[in-house]
């Protein structure tokens, strides 16, 4: 994973546009919270592939596994592809988003939109030419979606509608660098960037899916933006986000009507790095990811709740005592929240891959019972990469 970088001339390296952080990640709960998207890993062949979790039936299925991505000349060297579900018509279809494995800057976006729950056909597209960041967002974030199509951000300040169900793309070219974010009922296109300043962001608003016409909503006065920490509240009231000084030690908070204010980390210590990566539904506590490095040589990794009130910060540990100290694989820990606020998912199959991979127990969709005092925790094993697997990051 790329380390979060300010904003400046570069800022097409998340080439995708997904910044935006809210409901999708890389687990994503169904519109009803029953069923969670995942990423596992197949035990024969060590290849990535689309899991379902039945929080009913606590049962898993694999739904969706690309084709093998490897040089034809070695067909021993096969690589996992770098994949992202999401779910779309309100969970009666799949989006899977995946790269190839390897370092190739130029490699295609593959989009496949998958039924689920009704009988109708499967839809495969290949998108080239995205530039050397193209399809790099997917590493990090969701992709933008509202009703049937789809929306990246292309080359040249460009931007991309792909119409998922004709196959039909649209491209338009803007004066300004904008990025592309999606909204968690695929029915709002947001976007940040637009400013007079081309080293500020300069604002934050809704973008028209057909006219592209912007909405101003937030004016972001700031050059100093972890690109990785983003956050929309539901009602698009709070905006906040992460300075990128590394490890950053506070949030910024944007209200509308309300004068901006800060969110103090400092009392998780100096050795813990947060990532902050949804509200919860009302709107009053932010949630985020966190490792630390207190333990020396060994990291841990969870959750933590921020009260936007300003009361005591919550710290969930998951997964502790990981060896080697080096955090990384920690931006590919990225929590999802159920729409009803009651439950957190988060999986751990990217930290396998690390140059200090987690213990095979570690591997896991972990499902943690907010409402309950205690935050009961549930595991769902994922089969840990093969040791001798290539990473689909190299």
């Amino acid at each position: 994973m790329t380390k979060p970088v300010a904003w400046n001339s570069k800022l097409a390296i998340i080439g995708l546009g997904a910044l935006f952080v809210y409901i999708l990640a890389c687990t994503s709960f169904s519109p009803d919270d029953s069923k969670v998207l995942y990423i596992t890993t197949d035990p024969k062949t060590g290849m990535t592939a689309v899991a379902v979790y039945d929080r009913k039936s606590a049962k898993s299925d694999v739904l969706f596994e690309p084709p093998l991505s490897h040089d034809v000349t070695d067909p021993t060297a096969a690589k996992a592809a770098i994949m992202r579900p999401q779910w779309l018509d309100g969970g009666h279809n799949i989006l899977a988003a995946w790269l190839p494995g390897g370092n190739d800057s130029e490699k295609p976006l593959n989009i496949a939109v998958l039924p689920f729950d009704r009988s109708s056909p499967a839809r495969t597209f290949q998108l080239s030419g995205l530039g050397p960041d193209g399809g790099s967002g997917i590493y990090l974030w969701p992709l933008p979606v509202v009703g049937s199509s789809l929306f990246l951000n292309g080359s040249s300040n460009s931007i991309l509608r792909l119409n998922l169900e004709t196959g039909e793309i649209h491209r338009q070219t803007n004066a300004q660098q904008l990025l592309l974010l999606p909204s968690p009922d695929n029915d709002r296109l947001f976007y940040l960037g637009g400013g007079d300043d081309p080293q500020s962001p300069g604002e934050f608003g809704l973008l028209n899916p057909e006219t592209f016409t912007r909405t101003p909503l937030f004016k972001i006065n700031d050059t100093n933006i972890s690109e990785m920490s983003i956050v929309l509240s539901r009602d698009a009231k709070r905006l906040a986000y992460q300075p990128d000084d590394y490890p950053p030690r506070l949030v910024h908070l944007l209200e509308s009507g309300q004068p901006a204010r800060t969110l103090s980390l400092a009392s998780l210590g100096e050795s813990t790095e947060v990532m902050i990566r949804c509200f919860s539904p009302g709107g009053d506590t932010l949630y985020g990811s966190f490792s630390d490095s207190s333990g020396g040589t060994n990291v841990a990794y969870g959750f933590v709740e921020i009260p936007l009130d300003g009361s005591t910060i919550r710290k969930t540990t998951l997964i502790s005592d990981v060896e080697g100290g080096y955090k990384d694989m920690f931006e590919s820990f990225q929590i999802d929240v159920s729409h009803d606020g009651r439950t957190l998912a988060v999986e751990s199959l990217w930290l396998g891959y690390s140059v200090h991979p987690i213990k095979a127990g570690d591997c896991a969709l972990f499902l943690v019972d907010l409402a309950h005092p205690q935050h009961k925790i549930t595991k769902v094993p994922i089969p840990l990469p093969p040791v001798d697997q290539p990473s689909p990051f190299k």
